[in-house]
């Protein structure tokens, strides 16, 4: 079950890459957001269209920071070792201490 879990995020994203209605692109399309926003900022967000957008973007620039500090050289592996290695493990660490708690309680509650 736990295992499970752990793989929902990522069918997911890849359900979500598969069904895209365009392909992804590093390109700046000037009718849609596209992998380029991600790298250089949103053009086309405004605070009326996502409000959102704004209060996040500090919180973004701050992990992009902080997965940079090994240099632009490493980025890609601070990126995918955080999130496809300890963010995971974090989660499966999570939910196998809720799932241990709670056949725990109910042992102690047929006591």
């Amino acid at each position: 079950m736990t295992l499970s879990l752990a793989l929902v995020p990522l069918l997911f994203g890849i359900w979500v890459n598969g069904t895209a209605p365009h392909p992804p692109t590093r390109a700046y399309t000037p009718t849609r957001c596209t992998r380029y926003c991600a790298a250089h900022g949103c053009r086309h967000a405004t605070r009326a269209n996502s409000p959102a957008y704004f209060q996040l973007r500090p919180v973004y620039v701050a992990t992009v920071r902080g997965l940079m500090l090994g240099g632009k050289a490493r980025y890609a592996a601070f990126n995918i070792g955080l999130y496809l290695g300890l963010l995971p493990a974090l989660l499966l660490w999570l939910t196998y201490g809720v799932l241990h708690n709670a056949s725990v309680i109910r042992r102690l509650k047929k006591q």
